[in-house]
């Protein structure tokens, strides 16, 4: 059996690399035209679908008992808003407070829901 938290790294490291290249679009090409909420709702359905496909790699040797997954998936969803939060400080220079109040608006919420999701994937997959 693999360490659940090693799973959860090795979950987190491709599918944040491709959310941020695609986040980065996001902000920069696709919200421009169309507003925050639709550029996230053509967004975070991506996403999901790179994280079911990197997940479905990374759950190979993890129990398929709820706990190991809960834990992969915990582990994951922690260093993506950890990771999250420590950008919009330090690269961004927003304050945390600013960070979290991104959560109350339609589109944060939308994104949340897709975080969310990612975290919760591991329990989704199972392998004969």
């Amino acid at each position: 059996m693999i360490n659940p938290i090693a799973a959860g790294l090795r979950y987190f490291v491709p599918v944040f690399t491709v959310a941020f290249v695609f986040g980065t679009f996001r902000t920069l090409v696709v919200a421009p035209r169309t507003g925050d909420v639709v550029a996230v709702l053509i967004e975070v359905p991506l996403i999901l679908l790179v994280s079911w496909w990197v997940c479905r790699r990374a759950v190979k040797g993890v129990s398929q008992r709820a706990l190991p997954r809960l834990m992969m998936g915990g582990t994951a969803f922690a260093l993506l808003m950890l990771t999250e939060s420590a950008m919009s400080v330090w690269l961004f220079g927003r304050p945390s407070a600013a960070f979290l109040a991104g959560f109350s608006t339609v589109a944060g919420l939308v994104g949340l829901a897709g975080q969310v999701g990612f975290g919760l994937m591991p329990l989704l997959i199972r392998h004969e």
